[in-house]
């Protein structure tokens, strides 16, 4: 007796290859905001001449050990100036006296991003000896990294501090 033969077609799963190719759509669309987000935000660097800094790293050790054996210690405060803030530096040598007849700048980093950053070239109080001021115009409130460079002693000395700004 021949076998009974259906009169519908046989019914074929569509819906597995589509679950698939919108599985690796959906792939595809994650790893393209990754790469956007990866190529157009922040990048981390701290400099533009990563480069050539590392190949003279040798100097710089050996100009941050000249300037460490100075002993040198500074001390910052930032206090509100009317439309902008005042920032004072008090520098002293080994012994706790001032350091007077110094070129003092400061870079003032802000961590989260480059266009935030300032350089502020210090000027001495006429009130007070070892101590340095001048005006910034900050973007907000938060940590920020002062890099300070002070010239006029024998080599020149180079420190760093953060400061939180309310």
């Amino acid at each position: 007796m021949p076998a009974l033969q259906d009169s519908q077609p046989q019914r074929r799963s569509l819906w597995i290859p589509g679950i698939f190719v919108g599985g690796m759509l959906v792939v595809i669309a994650v790893n393209a905001a990754l790469v956007y987000f990866a190529t157009h935000t922040f990048s981390g660097l701290d400099t533009d001449a990563y480069y050539q800094e590392g190949v003279q790293y040798n100097a710089v050790l050996k100009d941050a050990a000249a300037s460490a054996a100075l002993g040198w210690s500074a001390k910052a405060d930032i206090q509100p100036n009317g439309g902008s803030r005042r920032l004072s530096l008090w520098i002293t040598d080994k012994s706790g006296l001032p350091l007077t007849g110094l070129k003092v700048s400061v870079h003032m980093v802000r961590t989260i991003s480059t266009a935030f950053d300032q350089l502020v070239t210090m000027q001495p109080s006429a009130t007070e000896q070892g101590v340095y001021v001048g005006d910034v115009h900050l973007s907000g409130a938060g940590i920020w990294e002062l890099r300070i460079t002070a010239t006029g002693g024998k080599v020149p000395w180079e420190s760093t501090q953060r400061l939180f700004v309310k």
